[in-house]
């Protein structure tokens, strides 16, 4: 694979030799649009006219400038059509992309890219393919020609782009004449600020061209990641997940209250139209398991499955990796899930250090299988295999890391491969490009290491987990009434539900411990990590009238509106002169996207001038938290 892969830059390399000639002294180049392809790492400019045709030698070399970590190079004889083009970047080595007429005498179209101060602007290249200019910004690194990954233990969370971009629409313009001309200065940061501030052409010879005008097309792009999903749709009485790319898992684990089963997929990306839609698995009524899938986070994406049987969910990948089925064990139907026969023909054993080895599986065809990774072990069930070849296989593993490798057949399933494994343990498993291989690699942690690294059970210390969640904080003010500020008041208040949370002996963490911003992503992504019984934001209400007053009690999933009801009557408890709102369903960020019960206490109206002078009181704050701390303790004692 890696020589096919060198041959090919090889003859693309001689191609291009061919392709870009000298530049033609006559009619100019039209630079049209400016691109970015992310998964290849480059910038394209596309270039048309008789320039371009007859063949152009691009830049040879760029120029590196710093403050900001930048580098240019110009395009000689060239017009830009229509305006200047720029592409920004919220997640990404380069943060932007620039493209203008830097002059008019000689004709020059400047590009300007910046990157973070970090990046290493020599690992540029600038190329010439099909008449188009090419600025490669990195070499791609091919960690492994042969497999894709599909499982990992700790997967690595990769960066993609958020892209502000630009679309293409044709409006004739004209073309300027030559003699118009535009000061510069000697000074090449002044040139390029210049190029930007003045790039629009004066149109004067009355001659047109076709002109390509920046239209946004943030909305519009898809593929942003790894792996896009389009669709999830019940079938079979399970989950079928499908989309397009290379499909990989996290660790599946299991929440209570209600029962769920929860799977990321990392480095995927949701489509929007589809994202949180909840699935009933069983159309027909036969169960009320439901399912849904949300971007929890930039490019990750979170499979949910509330049901009573949610232990026995268990993912299955078809074989080229486009789509997973996440089905109940007990109603997989495993002649449905693919009509290749294939057998299990070779093992192959690899180590890579003292605690780190790898087993790769051979099979005679596409194999259809499914991972599953507990504290203890192991388990890969092969439904599509048929046959294995016993004594070459234990030959194989004897005396080695995997020598504990138990296969077996399985009737009317296929084959099941298990091993003992510690918690500790790292599992990652890859597959080949063409589904006949699977490749285990396991880091083994020792038994000394496993005793340092465990933390003692607090099992008797501590009653239960639970996440308060202060709201808004640093530059994000939340509501402002004559000098008072929303962020204060919640951060105080949570911090007293904290003490008395914790004098009762239960674990608390908090989202924000101080005056900090912290997005509402990064507050549910913290909840998840903590996995906690439940969710608690506290807020302060606010309205453009100074009427309104009371207490209202927010939930949005059906499962969480118990500790709604709980939280809210410790409310009229505590506070019996609060004016008593109610509870609401509503879509807040975080409890919307957060999978254990959650609720958002909205404890009062600054707005209202008599509630705002008590609701910076000691008194009311005490009341507040013991009230939300009181409501906790009842729910969290009635799960024991």
């Amino acid at each position: 694979m890696k020589r096919l892969f060198y041959l090919l830059i090889l003859i693309i390399s001689f191609l291009i030799s061919f392709i870009c000639p000298v530049n033609a002294e006559g009619e100019q180049i039209k630079v049209l649009s400016l691109n970015y392809d992310n998964s290849s790492s480059i910038v394209s400019i596309s270039t048309t006219g008789a320039g371009a045709a007859e063949g152009f030698t691009p830049p040879q070399k760029y120029i590196a400038l710093a403050n900001p970590n930048r580098i240019y190079f110009d395009i000689n004889n060239a017009i830009l059509v229509g305006e200047k083009q720029q592409i920004l970047f919220e997640k990404s080595p380069i943060k932007e992309i620039r493209l203008a007429q830097f002059n008019t005498n000689p004709f020059i179209v400047r590009a300007v890219i910046t990157f973070e101060e970090k990046f290493d602007t020599s690992k540029v290249k600038l190329i010439c393919s099909g008449g188009n200019i090419i600025a490669k910004i990195k070499t791609p690194v091919i960690k492994n020609d042969y497999f894709d990954n599909l499982y990992n233990d700790e997967p690595e969370s990769e960066e993609y782009s958020s892209i502000t971009a630009s679309s293409q629409i044709i409006k004739k313009v004209e073309i300027p004449a030559a003699e118009v001309q535009t000061e510069t200065s000697d000074n090449t940061v002044n040139e390029i600020k210049q190029a930007f501030e003045n790039s629009t052409l004066p149109n004067t010879d009355g001659k047109t061209y076709d002109s390509v005008i920046s239209v946004d097309l943030s909305s519009k792009l898809k593929m942003r990641t790894k792996y896009y999903i389009n669709q999830y749709i019940p079938k079979n009485d399970g989950l079928l997940i499908s989309g397009i790319g290379q499909i990989s898992t996290a660790r599946m684990f299991y929440l209570n209250s209600p029962k769920r089963a929860v799977i990321d997929l990392p480095n995927a990306y949701l489509a929007k139209d589809i994202r949180n839609k909840e699935v009933n698995l069983c159309p027909n009524g036969a169960c009320k398991d439901v399912a849904k899938i949300g971007q929890f986070e930039f490019n990750k994406a979170r499979i949910v499955i509330t049901s009573e049987d949610a232990e026995k969910y268990i993912p299955v990948f078809s074989p080229d990796s486009q789509s997973v089925v996440v089905v109940n064990a007990d109603k997989l139907n495993h002649t449905a899930l693919s009509n290749i026969v294939s057998n299990l023909n070779k093992a192959f054993i690899r180590r890579i250090d003292s605690k780190t080895s790898e087993l790769i599986l051979s099979f005679t065809a596409p194999v259809t299988h499914s991972i599953i990774r507990t504290d203890t072990d192991l388990k890969l069930y092969l439904f599509n295999v048929k046959s294995y070849n016993e004594q070459d296989i234990l030959k194989t593993v004897n005396n080695t890391a995997y020598k504990q490798l138990n296969i077996s057949l399985l009737p009317q399933i296929g084959i099941k491969a298990g091993l003992n494994i510690s918690k500790k343990d790292v599992v990652k498993i890859d597959k080949s490009v063409d589904s006949k291989a699977l490749k285990i690699t396991i880091k083994r942690v020792s038994n000394e290491e496993i005793r340092a690294n465990d933390k003692p059970s607090r099992k008797n210390k501590v009653k239960s987990k639970v996440v308060i969640d202060a709201g808004h904080g640093g530059t994000d003010y939340g509501a402002i009434r004559e000098g008072v500020n929303e962020k204060d008041i919640v951060l105080d208040i949570t911090k007293r539900v904290e003490t008395i949370l914790r004098s009762k002996g239960f674990k608390v963490a908090l989202t924000r411990k101080d005056d900090t911003y912290v997005s509402l992503e990064d507050r549910v992504a913290f909840a998840e990590d903590e996995e906690p019984e439940i969710f608690v934001s506290i807020h302060v209400n606010s309205a453009v009238s100074t009427t309104p007053n009371g207490i209202e009690t927010h939930w949005y999933h059906e499962y969480s509106k118990p500790l709604a009801e709980i939280i809210h009557k410790h409310f009229i408890k505590e506070i019996p002169d609060a004016n008593d709102r109610g509870l609401f369903k509503s879509k807040f960020y975080v409890i919307n996207h957060t999978t254990m019960p959650a609720v958002l206490c909205e404890i009062g109206f600054l707005s209202n001038d008599e509630e705002r002078n008590k609701l910076i009181s000691d008194e009311r704050k005490q009341k507040t938290a013991k009230a939300i701390a009181n409501g906790i303790i009842e729910y969290i004692g009635g799960l024991k």
